[in-house]
């Protein structure tokens, strides 16, 4: 049977590079050009019972920054080993990079990627993971934040996005941000938006939809039972809104 590793960077010669080189050498791969691409394979790969060998992650990707991206795979699958890899070295994300399995800078030798491969455990069906004790879980929630019309838009999405806890952040449709919150419990990400949210100038709301997983922009019933079920059936207006910059932003999301 052969390996599987999903390789997460938005440089298409890169992608093309590491496929062709670890074909040679035995490995299957599945190339996705941004985070929100890997994040939906990782998923698919687990309701399906898959094995995946690897996840080799840029740190610097279109839609997400892959050290946050590195934080989300360890949270939720585990059993996935992770190489980061990069182009744009400092020591910062060299010391943040050390929870991965492996670290390579680029321009990188495809027998160096080979050795760090085959130095990695044997890979297991997501299924087959040991429940992992509730400290080690990580809760989401997507965040609808209205914008006063007069404050400037760029300034909150720089703030937000450089926050800890947001692992997604996009500008969208009217005065209206999209943001994906992630910590280590319900509690906490209640305290991200309270805290790091709606403290934030120019913030005038914030409605909120707690999720176990990230969604995708092709679950559009699941998507709108969510909203239905976090809104209640005395907020429409904000209910159709919500669903329509939800999509709107998983959408960019997906064709970046």
């Amino acid at each position: 049977m052969e390996k599987k590793v999903l390789v997460v960077d938005d440089e298409a010669s890169l992608r093309r590079m590491v496929a062709f080189g670890l074909m040679q050498r035995g490995y299957d791969t599945e190339l996705c050009e941004n985070g929100m691409r890997g994040l939906q394979a990782l998923e698919a790969y687990k309701k399906q019972n898959m094995p995946l060998d690897c996840a080799i992650v840029d740190i610097r990707l279109p839609d997400i920054n892959g050290l946050k991206l590195l934080k989300t795979i360890k949270s939720s699958y585990p059993r996935v080993p992770v190489v980061i890899i990069t182009g744009h070295k400092t020591e910062r994300a060299a010391e943040e990079a050390k929870a991965a399995d492996g670290y390579l800078e680029k321009p990188f030798d495809m027998d160096d990627l080979a050795k760090l491969l085959e130095k990695m455990p044997k890979a297991e069906a997501q299924d087959a993971i040991a429940p992992q004790p509730p400290a080690g879980r990580s809760y989401s929630a997507y965040a609808l934040v209205t914008l006063d019309p007069a404050a400037n838009r760029m300034d909150v999405y720089r703030k937000l996005n450089l926050a800890e806890n947001m692992i997604f952040c996009d500008v969208l449709r009217g005065e209206d941000l999209m943001v994906l919150v992630q910590a280590e419990s319900p509690e906490k990400v209640a305290t991200v938006i309270d805290e790091q949210i709606k403290t934030v100038p120019g913030v005038t709301g914030v409605a909120t939809l707690n999720v176990d997983t990230p969604v995708v922009a092709d679950n559009v019933v699941d998507i709108i039972a969510l909203v239905d079920k976090a809104l209640g059936p005395d907020k429409a207006h904000l209910r159709n809104r919500f669903i329509l910059s939800l999509f709107d932003f998983l959408d960019l999301l997906r064709v970046r």
